[in-house]
């Protein structure tokens, strides 16, 4: 990696970082402690092995869920965020989810090939100007311009996703819900939205 990407992807992490926090912070959940030092390094994997083990709280399994994205384990990481994104045995997103971890199952959805899913997803947030967001939408719109006139049609006119939907993506997948830059590692919150949003997924 040569050290002019390195410095865009580390300031696309900053950016992201800085979008998702607010005046209110407090420690962490012990098990995300425990593996920040991971995530800095980008060692997912040692990271999901520990996560996996640890707990049902929405902070852990949104950390494992990111890190289950990165390492390109989509099915398992769509399976993480609707356990705790959707209330059970529906497909109604919790309200009292955070904005990050609905982009986060948006993003899980993209990648498993359903941009339908995950513009709803993204539209339920109400917040349209967030990095993450305008990423995905970015994605989203470069992928419509590759599809035939006719997929095309059907995507504009029906939302229809063509078979082996795969949408390319050029940033580094999923935004953690604390800030790990620094030596003292807390939890930002993101706002979850007002209402719920049912979803076909």
């Amino acid at each position: 990696m040569s050290a002019r990407t390195h410095k865009h992807n580390r300031n696309q992490s900053q950016s992201l970082s800085s979008a998702t926090k607010s005046k209110n912070a407090a420690p962490l959940h012990p098990a995300v402690a425990r593996v920040s030092n991971l995530i800095r390094r980008r060692d997912y994997q040692a990271a999901t092995e520990l996560l996996r083990s640890a707990g049902r709280d929405p902070l852990v399994r949104n950390t494992l869920g990111v890190c289950l994205l990165r390492l390109g384990h989509v099915e398992e990481a769509l399976a993480v965020f609707r356990q705790f994104v959707l209330t059970p045995g529906s497909v109604t997103e919790r309200a009292d989810v955070s904005n990050a971890c609905k982009r986060n199952f948006a993003m899980a959805l993209l990648m498993k090939g359903s941009p339908s899913g995950a513009l709803d997803v993204i539209n339920e947030t109400r917040d349209p100007n967030h990095p993450m967001a305008v990423r995905m939408r970015d994605a989203i719109k470069a992928w419509e311009k590759s599809l035939s006139w006719l997929r095309r049609i059907d995507w504009k006119l029906n939302r229809i996703e063509p078979p082996r939907c795969q949408v390319p993506i050029d940033f580094e997948p999923g935004e953690f819900e604390f800030d790990f830059e620094t030596d003292t590692v807390q939890r930002h919150f993101d706002k979850p939205s007002d209402n719920s949003l049912e979803l076909a997924v």
